[in-house]
C-alpha cells in the first residue's frame, strides 16, 4: 500500500509551491523538494493543468511523449484518492482532514443523508441540495487558493459542470471560463486565449475530466485510453509551442491513477446479508475506500465477519486509526471529518472494489476504478514546462 506523502511529497505539497509563491498568506504544508517555488514567483503566466486519472505509472507505461519528456517528478493523491477529495484538496490547499470532503459519497450529518458531494445532491437521486435552500457555503465553508493569491486568478472548465454549485463554491475568487465538454481544441484555444490575450501576470487553473471518463468506462489499459493520452499529449505540446515567448510555466498534474476491476473482483454487499445486517446505513466513500456505519453492539459481529470472509480480498481499518495514522492528512482535523468516515474503512486489496446498492439505484459496473492506496492510483505526474 502507498500512502500519501503529506510530508513533503504529496499533491498538497505540490499546490503549496504555488501558493507560497503567489500567495499572501501562511504556508501550512512543506512545497514539493523538486519544484522551485522561485520559478514560479518570476513567471509573468504560471498554467496549473490537472488531468484527472493520468496515473503516473500509465504514463511512463506509453513510453516516449510530450509528457515524459517534460517529467520532473511524482507525488501522492491524498486518501481516498478519489476526484471529490482530491480536487478539492487542489482548491483549497488543504489535506482531507482539514476540507472533509471524504469521497464521492459523503454522509451529512448536517441533512441526515448520504450524498453524491460533487452533483451537491442525495446519493437517491432527485434535485440539489440549492433547491431546498441548503448551500454550498452551509456544507463546505473553506476559503480557496484563489482568494489568496497576489495574481488575477481564472479557472477553465468544462460546461456542463462550470454552474454547478460545487464548481462555483471552489472558484470563489477567480474568473471561470467554460469549454466545451469533451472539446480538447476548445480546451486548447481557451488556454491560449486566456494566456496571450490578457496582458497582465495572471495564474490558471485548467481541469480536464475525459481521460478519466474514458478510463472508468473502457478501463485504464484500454485502446480508447491510450489513444486519448496521445491526443493530449499532442494538444497540449502545441498549446506550450503556441505560448512561446509569453514568460510563462506550464505544470501539469492529475488529481489519481485507476486500476481495472474485473466483474469477478466485485465485492456485492448484496451478496453478504449478514455484514449487511450489521450496517447503520448504506455504504458512503468509493468503492475501493467504502465508510462503514456499524449499529451499535454490532461491531464484534462486523469484525468476526470482514475477517472470516473478507480479510484475503480486504483490508479494515478502524476510522479513527485512520485520523490518528494520518490517512487523511497531518492536520488537526476539521470536527466534521468524524461524521463522515464512519466506523470502519474497507480498503479492497489487488484489483477489487466494493459496492452496495440502494432503493432505486441502477446496478452498474465501470471497470476502471480509483480511491485506493495501490500504486497505480496513488502516484501522479509532475510535468514542467517553460514558455
Amino acid at each position: 500500500m502507498i500512502y500519501p506523502n503529506y510530508e513533503n511529497g504529496s499533491i498538497i505539497n505540490l499546490v503549496s509551491c504555488i501558493t507560497s509563491a503567489l500567495g499572501n498568506s501562511p504556508v501550512t504544508h512543506k512545497p514539493l523538494a523538486f519544484l522551485d517555488s522561485d520559478l514560479i514567483l518570476k513567471k509573468k503566466n504560471v498554467v496549473f493543468i490537472v488531468l484527472d486519472g493520468l496515473g503516473y505509472k500509465f504514463l511512463r507505461e506509453q513510453g516516449s511523449s510530450f509528457f515524459s519528456r517534460h517529467l520532473v517528478g511524482n507525488c501522492t493523491s491524498v486518501f481516498p484518492s478519489t476526484t471529490a477529495t482530491a480536487i478539492t484538496s487542489f482548491l483549497t490547499g488543504m489535506s482531507p482532514a482539514q476540507h472533509a470532503v471524504t469521497g464521492w459519497f459523503v454522509y451529512l450529518k448536517e441533512l441526515g443523508t448520504i450524498s453524491a458531494i460533487l452533483p451537491f445532491k442525495p446519493r437517491y437521486g432527485g434535485e440539489i441540495f440549492s433547491k431546498s435552500d441548503i448551500y454550498a457555503k452551509d456544507i463546505f465553508k473553506q476559503s480557496t487558493i484563489f482568494e489568496n493569491l497576489n495574481r488575477k486568478s481564472y479557472t477553465l472548465t468544462n460546461d456542463f459542470i462550470i454552474n454547478s454549485d460545487y464548481t462555483k463554491f471552489y472558484s470563489k475568487g477567480s474568473t471561470s471560463v467554460a469549454y466545451k465538454k469533451e472539446n480538447i481544441e476548445n480546451f486548447i484555444t481557451n488556454l491560449m486565449t486566456l494566456v496571450q490575450d490578457i496582458p497582465n501576470g495572471k495564474f490558471i487553473y485548467a481541469y480536464w475530466p475525459t481521460f478519466d471518463t474514458l478510463a472508468h468506462k473502457n478501463g485504464i489499459h484500454s485502446l480508447e485510453c491510450k489513444t486519448h493520452f496521445q491526443e493530449l499529449a499532442k494538444a497540449l505540446e502545441n498549446f506550450v509551442y503556441s505560448i512561446s515567448n509569453t514568460d510563462s510555466l506550464v505544470i501539469i498534474t492529475a488529481d489519481h491513477g485507476l486500476v481495472d476491476s474485473k466483474k469477478d473482483e466485485l465485492i456485492d454487499i448484496e451478496q453478504h446479508p449478514d455484514l449487511k445486517d450489521t450496517l447503520l446505513m448504506p455504504l458512503s466513500g468509493d468503492p475501493r475506500a467504502a465508510y462503514c456505519y456499524v449499529k451499535q453492539g454490532m461491531t464484534d459481529m462486523f469484525e468476526e465477519y470482514v475477517d472470516k470472509n473478507l480479510s484475503e480480498i480486504c483490508s479494515v481499518y478502524k476510522s479513527p486509526q485512520c485520523v490518528e495514522d494520518h490517512f487523511f492528512g497531518l492536520d488537526d482535523p476539521n470536527p466534521r471529518l468524524w461524521d463522515r468516515i464512519g466506523d470502519y474503512v474497507l480498503i479492497p486489496k489487488e484489483n477489487y472494489v466494493i459496492k452496495d446498492k440502494i432503493l432505486g439505484e441502477s446496478p452498474h459496473h465501470y471497470t476502471g476504478h480509483h480511491g485506493g492506496m495501490s500504486e497505480d492510483e496513488m502516484f501522479v505526474p509532475v510535468i514542467a514546462v517553460e514558455s
